[in-house]
């Protein structure tokens, strides 16, 4: 019997196909993200920096290398960019909803295994940058955490 593609690809990373899939699910959520009524305004002024960002954030939580910490600041960097955001509830579940349809949109993987596990730890992720939102970045500066990886 022939494994599953689960079966061979360790990573999420390996699973979508490398960086440049990841690089079109950043195109499609940001310039998704800056027309939407709800969201337009907070990434309006982040440019190609956010699609960048993403890019790099996307690809070391996918489990491939760490870029986004080493060059761009990991976890500290997406707790200080969010800090007095104050980003809703509502706010936090449009973007879980257009980042889970830019997977289509970049043509990501659609099996069950992943989609699931991908639609988990984006919503948990919207959790933490929305709580981090709420806060000042005075108060972020006493709480402390790390980046980690997607994994099956």
């Amino acid at each position: 019997m022939a494994p599953t593609t689960l079966e061979v690809a360790v990573t999420m990373y390996d699973h979508v196909g490398g960086e440049g899939p990841l690089r079109r699910l950043a195109e499609a959520f940001h310039r998704t993200a800056v027309a939407d009524p709800l969201l337009g305004r907070m990434f309006r002024y982040t440019g190609d920096a956010h699609v960048h960002h993403l890019t790099a954030y996307l690809v070391e939580v996918f489990g491939h290398g760490s870029a986004f910490t080493d060059e761009i600041g990991g976890f500290e960097h997406v707790k200080r960019m969010h800090a007095d955001l104050r980003i809703t509830d509502e706010q936090q579940d449009r973007f879980v909803e257009l980042l889970l349809a830019a997977a289509d949109e970049a043509e990501l993987p659609d099996d069950e295994a992943f989609r699931s596990r991908f639609e988990q730890e984006v919503r948990r992720a919207a959790a933490i940058t929305t709580r981090a939102s709420r806060l000042s970045k005075a108060e972020l500066e006493t709480r402390h955490g790390r980046l980690g990886r997607w994994t099956w």
